[in-house]
């Protein structure tokens, strides 16, 4: 690998990297709402993290064709790293721990938040049951329409 090759990988992860670092924040940030129960955030930000899930498939795509039009596409880091000039192998070393760093973190968050959700969920649905509700009312098994009470005494059934 000529220098110029390694200069270019190296350019490409701390790019890479960062849009790593950026979703995590946008983790850390959803945790938070999550935690908070502002749905209207977590709603809203649907469309953000649709492009860092969109802008993460493309980086990939142009790491894969950057490492296939050098001829390595086949190498994992630890064989490239192998044939690295030794004057970018600590910057290369660098810039793949931080990729694992930040994957492990995503991972992580992913996790949490999935969990705090169902928790959040169990906890709502037992509560509903307690207060005798098991479920929506508001359809049926066939999808047709049925009442939760009774028309005579709701409120709009007695105006």
């Amino acid at each position: 690998m000529n220098v110029e090759q390694a200069v270019q990988i190296v350019e490409f992860l701390g790019k890479y990297n960062e849009h790593f670092t950026g979703i995590v924040d946008f983790l850390e940030r959803k945790m938070q709402k999550v935690l908070a129960d502002d749905l209207v955030w977590l709603h809203d930000s649907l469309q953000e993290e649709q492009k860092l899930a969109m802008a993460g498939v493309s980086l990939e795509n142009k790491r894969l064709e950057l490492l296939d039009k050098m001829g390595y596409d086949d190498y994992t880091s630890s064989e490239l790293l192998k044939i690295y000039p030794d004057e970018y192998k600590g910057r290369f070393k660098l810039e793949c721990t931080n990729i694992e760093n930040a994957v492990d973190k995503i991972k992580a968050l992913n996790s949490e938040i999935l969990e705090t959700v169902e928790k959040k969920l169990n906890a709502a649905d037992s509560h509903l049951k307690e207060k005798g509700i098991t479920g929506p009312g508001f359809y049926g098994a066939a999808g047709s329409k049925v009442r939760m009470t009774d028309p005579e005494s709701d409120i709009i059934g007695k105006m």
